[in-house]
C-alpha cells in the first residue's frame, strides 16, 4: 500500500469563506492570495513556527506552506487547516484522520517522558478492550475492535483501518484493502456476522503495524487533542492527571472532558476556564479530584438509568486512586495497578 503524503483542507472558521495566504510564516509577510474554506488535498511543503513568535494560550502557531489549486505555494497558519496523511517528518506522525494542526503536537515540543502516555493508555485499555484483539459485536456499536475499541458504527474503526493501511504490508493488508475496506465506509451491519472479517481482524492483531496503528490513533485522535486542549493550558503535569483526562476523553470525547467534568469541577471553585493551576488558586489534586467526584456520580447514574453496572468499576477508580495520592502512577510493589476486581496494568514500565 502507498502512503499518502501530508495533505491539508482549509477549515471552515466562524462564516469566513475564505482565508489569506501569506508570503512567509507570519500575518507580518505580504498576502499572496485567497484560498476557499473546503479546499483540499493541498499538499504540506514546509512547516514553520510563526516567524516573530505570535501566541495564543502560550502555543506558538504554527504556519503550513501548501501547494496551491492554482499552482505555486503559500503559507496558512495552522488553526485555518486539517491535516491528514504521513505528516512525520513535519513532527505530526501519521494521522488516519483529518485533525485540526493547532491541537496537534509537533515532536519537538510533546511531553518528554513517553511512559505518561504509555501508562495512560494501559489504564484506558483495560477498561475498554484489553488487547489489539479485542473483539465484540454485541451493542451499538456493531463490530468494536482494539484495545480502544474503536466501533464500525461510530466511524472510528474505518479510521484505524486506513491508518494501518497507510503502512500495511503483505497478504493480509490487501485482504482488508480489497475485500473489506468499502465495507467498512459504509457501515455495512452484516459484517456483524461476517466471520472472514472476524478472522482478518484478529490475525491484524498480531502484526506490528495494527499495534503501531491502535497506538497511533488513540494519540493523533485523543492523546493530542486533549493535552493540547485541556492538559497543558492548565498545566497538569503528573501522570495520574494526564491519564484521568485522556480515559475521560476516551470515554466522553474530547469536548466531553470540558463540557461535563472539568470545566464544572473549575466553576465549583470560582476559578477562571482554562487557568493555570497555582496560578487560580487550585492546586491540580484539588481540581482533578472535583472531576473525578463528578465523573464517578455521572457513572453511577448511568449505571442506574441505563442497567449498565460495568461504568461503576470506571468512575471509583478515579476517585479511589487520587485518595491514594500515587500521583506519579507508580502502582504496587510491581507497579502494577488494579483498576477493577480481576484486572492489574503495569504503570511504572508500561
Amino acid at each position: 500500500m502507498a502512503t499518502q503524503s501530508c495533505n491539508a483542507t482549509i477549515r471552515s472558521v466562524s462564516d469566513i469563506s475564505h482565508v489569506n495566504v501569506r508570503l512567509g510564516p507570519g500575518t507580518h509577510t505580504e498576502i499572496l492570495d485567497t484560498i476557499q474554506v473546503g479546499a483540499s488535498g493541498l499538499r504540506v511543503l514546509e512547516v514553520e513556527p510563526d516567524g516573530r513568535g505570535v501566541s495564543v494560550g502560550g502555543r506558538v502557531y504554527q504556519w503550513l506552506r501548501l501547494e496551491l489549486p492554482a499552482g505555486g505555494t503559500g503559507w496558512v497558519r495552522d488553526d485555518l487547516v486539517e491535516i491528514a496523511g504521513d505528516c512525520s517528518v513535519y513532527g505530526y506522525g501519521v494521522l488516519a484522520i483529518p485533525i485540526r494542526a493547532a491541537n496537534l503536537t509537533r515532536t519537538d515540543t510533546e511531553i518528554e517522558d513517553e511512559r505518561e502516555r504509555k501508562a495512560a493508555f494501559s489504564i484506558t485499555s483495560g477498561f475498554e478492550g484489553g488487547g489489539y484483539a479485542t473483539f465484540q459485536t454485541y451493542d451499538a456499536g456493531i463490530v468494536s475492535y482494539g484495545r480502544f475499541q474503536c466501533t464500525l458504527a461510530s466511524g472510528s474503526l474505518e479510521q484505524l483501518l486506513d491508518l494501518y493501511l497507510l503502512r500495511g504490508r503483505g497478504f493480509s493488508a490487501d485482504q482488508l484493502h480489497d475485500q473489506f475496506i468499502e465495507r467498512v465506509r459504509q457501515k455495512d451491519e452484516l459484517l456483524r456476522d461476517d466471520e472472514g472479517f472476524k478472522t482478518l481482524l484478529l490475525r491484524l492483531a498480531r502484526d506490528p503495524d495494527m499495534q503501531e496503528a491502535q497506538n497511533e490513533y488513540a494519540t493523533t485522535a485523543f492523546w493530542n487533542p486533549v493535552l493540547r486542549g485541556s492538559i497543558l493550558p492548565r498545566a497538569i503535569s503528573t501522570p495520574l492527571g494526564q491519564a484521568f483526562v485522556f480515559d475521560t476523553a476516551i470515554q466522553h470525547g474530547n469536548w466531553g472532558v470540558e463540557r461535563d467534568y472539568l470545566r464544572p469541577a473549575e466553576q465549583t471553585f470560582g476559578a477562571a476556564i482554562k487557568s493555570k493551576l497555582g496560578e487560580n488558586g487550585l492546586t491540580e489534586q484539588q481540581l482533578l479530584r472535583k472531576a473525578a467526584e463528578l465523573r464517578r456520580d455521572r457513572l453511577h447514574m448511568l449505571a442506574e438509568t441505563k442497567n449498565l453496572p460495568g461504568l461503576r468499576p470506571r468512575g471509583d477508580f478515579w476517585v479511589r486512586i487520587i485518595d491514594d495520592n500515587d500521583w506519579d502512577l507508580q502502582g504496587d510493589e510491581l507497579g502494577d495497578i488494579e483498576i477493577k476486581e480481576g484486572r492489574r496494568v503495569q504503570v511504572r514500565e508500561p
